[in-house]
Formats: C-alpha cells, structure tokens, sequence
C-alpha cells in the first residue's frame, strides 16, 4: 500500500472517515434534539361570565409560518376556528389550523380547510360548526377542558 502525506496509508485513512463522519453526524444530532422545546404552546383559557361559552387563544409556528389562532366551544356544541398565519418565505406556502380539545378521557379535534399564503404576506382562515360530543359534556369541558392547537404547513 502507498503512504500519503500524513505518512498513513490510503485505506487506513479511509475507514477512518466514515467513522468519523459518523460520530460528527451523531454528535450534532443529539445536540439538536436536546435543543427543541419540551412543552406545547401554551393556551389561554377563558370561560364566558354567562358560562355558555369557552374561548382557547395561542400562537404557533411551523416552517417559517407564524400565526394566532381563537378556538371557541359554545354550551350549545357549535365551535368555530379563526387563524391567521404570516409567511416569512418567498415562496407560497399552504396552512390550516387544527385544535385538539380534550376532557377527562374525551376528546375532538377540528381543523379548518388550508388556505394559501403568499411570500411575506398574511392570510386568515376559519370555520364552524356543530360538535354533539361538546354540547353533550359542556360543563366537563368547562371545567377540565383543554385545547392544543397547531399550525400545520403543506
């Protein structure tokens, strides 16, 4: 075998690489990882002084999109959602909002249809509707309810 300029051979030196990369690739990884978040976006709980309605606000990103979102139940079942998002790209992105209530072992989620949004721009999205299972353990929901609602790219 022939020796390079280190004064190793070739074939030394090239296993050696892969290892190496490896262990770079391995180290910055779990340096990455250990660097993300915990914990979800933390979400605002307020009960209507009449009782019959739930509001749930938070912020969330994704991907360069950033946005606040509203999610209210009403006593009555009916929800709706209302998001913006702002895109910090170029390039057009697609959003949609989805809202994940839950209480005691129940739970929905609800989601709105995906909007596009153009490079530096803001848009905003919602939808409604009716939900039995709300109407049904309204006070439940009252009570020990909780909302995790994500911004979702694509």
């Amino acid at each position: 075998m022939r020796l390079n300029d280190t004064g190793a051979s070739d074939g030394t030196r090239t296993r050696r690489a892969p290892t190496l990369l490896v262990a770079a690739v391995a180290g910055l990884g779990s340096l990455l990882l250990g660097a993300l978040p915990a914990h979800a976006n933390d979400t605002t709980k307020t009960v209507a002084a009449d009782g019959r309605s739930i509001t749930f606000e938070t912020n969330d990103s994704s991907r360069g999109v950033s946005g606040g979102v509203t999610f209210v139940v009403g006593s009555d079942g009916n929800w709706s959602i209302t998001g913006n998002a702002r895109n910090s790209h170029l390039l057009v992105r697609t959003f949609h909002w989805t809202c994940d209530l839950t209480w005691d072992a129940a739970g929905v989620s609800h989601s709105t249809s995906k909007k596009a949004v153009p490079g530096k721009k803001t848009r905003t999205k919602s939808a409604e509707a009716y939900d039995p299972a709300v109407q049904a353990d309204f006070a439940d929901v009252a009570a020990r309810g909780r909302a995790d609602c994500d911004i979702v790219i694509g």
